[in-house]
């Protein structure tokens, strides 16, 4: 009888311990998720994605009077290829090419490519500010994140902060929103909080 209750103790414990480190994140339930990550982890600002000696061209529009802009809009092949000249110039945005396989982690607004309520999404962007690239023309491409999460990511609401954490590669993906200059290996995109002051 005693031997019986000691492996009902032995079998209870086992289980408590299992479901501790289950809930905790601790036990490994895929061999994806067994591997820690690794690196270093370096925090950046939006800034940090904009190379120290580039210079952004001002929009064209904003200094062209009505006229040229005008004569830009009438649908000749002249004007359209001039639209188009103007458009590359001001669309060019490099990146910086050290961040490229580095661990980081920075503080982002989400943008979905495609979202299901029910199963969360795995891929979308993370830009600088609220609704960007959302009935606006998008932020150059060295300020716009392509982001693929191995596990669906819930998502809330745009005008909620996230850090994102992943490994940034210098990678230019196209999609129906924007063109972006990074790409986001997603580990986790949690709740955004504010630094801690020191």
């Amino acid at each position: 009888m005693k031997i019986r209750y000691a492996l009902v103790a032995i079998a209870a414990v086992a289980a408590l311990t299992f479901s501790i480190q289950a809930l905790s994140g601790w036990w490994p339930f895929s061999k994806d998720e067994a591997a820690e990550p690794s690196g270093e982890l370096t925090e950046l600002v939006w800034d940090d994605l904009i190379p120290d000696d580039f210079v952004q061209p001002e929009n064209p529009f904003m200094t062209m009077s009505q006229e040229k802009i005008d004569q830009l809009m009438d649908g000749s092949e002249e004007s359209e290829a001039e639209l188009a000249r103007l458009q590359e110039e001001f669309n060019y945005a490099p990146v910086v090419d050290k961040l490229d396989g580095q661990r980081v982690k920075f503080p982002a607004y989400i943008t979905p490519l495609e979202y299901n309520p029910e199963k969360g999404m795995k891929e979308f962007l993370l830009v600088p500010y609220v609704g960007a690239c959302i009935h606006v023309p998008p932020p150059p491409a060295n300020q716009v994140v392509h982001a693929q999460s191995p596990r669906a990511v819930e998502f809330k609401s745009m005008y909620d902060p996230v850090w994102a954490i992943g490994v940034m590669k210098t990678e230019t993906v196209k999609s129906d929103l924007a063109e972006s200059g990074y790409r986001l290996e997603v580990e986790e995109v949690l709740p955004y909080e504010e630094p801690a002051q020191q």
